[in-house]
């Protein structure tokens, strides 16, 4: 296959999370990035939250959307300096979004692995295995209040990695396959696309 392009990643798939919750992801890639979807249930079916999150061609953040009952948020990178700018649309307002940001921060928003799988891929290449690293992040709980912070990231084995906030609070484990994209215990993954007919 020297010299062929490599397919582009369009996949969907499933699996179990602490607590009896479910995850429910797609990714497709295309030329001006990846766009990721996932929506996290609790064990009875009832909706934790929603996500849309488009990353550029490097791994970079381009948007972040997140519904929750809290309400609705949207965030993405801007000005100069940069800056995370958005809001969040609550039943009782608008509250807005500007937290610092820059092309070493990573996003991480608490009901998903999704967000923390778009972390690893950026890392990859930055952090070995045994190794780890702090680095500047914005945390979004599903209170959809945004927030800077410290986390600690460790890459334990190839597709294995610990995310640990500095300050104490949670930390997610996370496993990935070879394309980057979140596993764990009773996952399955699809393709996206129809089969080709005979």
């Amino acid at each position: 296959m020297s010299g062929e392009a490599r397919p582009r990643v369009r996949r969907g798939g499933t699996a179990g999370l602490p607590g009896g919750r479910r995850l429910v992801w797609s990714v497709a890639e295309g030329g001006r990035g990846w766009r990721w979807r996932s929506v996290t249930t609790h064990g009875d079916g009832r909706m934790e939250a929603s996500l849309l999150v488009e990353v550029g061609p490097q791994g970079e953040l381009v948007r972040l959307e997140c519904a929750t009952g809290e309400g609705l948020l949207t965030v993405h990178p801007d000005g100069q300096p940069e800056r995370l700018h958005g809001n969040v649309v609550r039943a009782s307002g608008v509250d807005h979004v500007d937290l610092p940001w820059s092309p070493g921060h990573i996003l991480l928003a608490g009901a998903s692995p999704v967000t923390a799988a778009i972390a690893a891929a950026w890392l990859a290449d930055r952090v070995g295995v045994g190794e780890g690293t702090n680095v500047p992040a914005v945390e979004v709980g599903v209170d959809l209040r945004p927030r800077s912070a410290t986390w600690h990231v460790a890459r334990t084995e190839a597709g294995r990695w610990r995310l640990l906030a500095a300050d104490g609070g949670p930390s997610l484990l996370l496993e990935t396959d070879e394309d980057g994209l979140p596993t764990a215990r009773a996952a399955a993954a699809w393709p996206l696309g129809r089969p080709a007919t005979p």
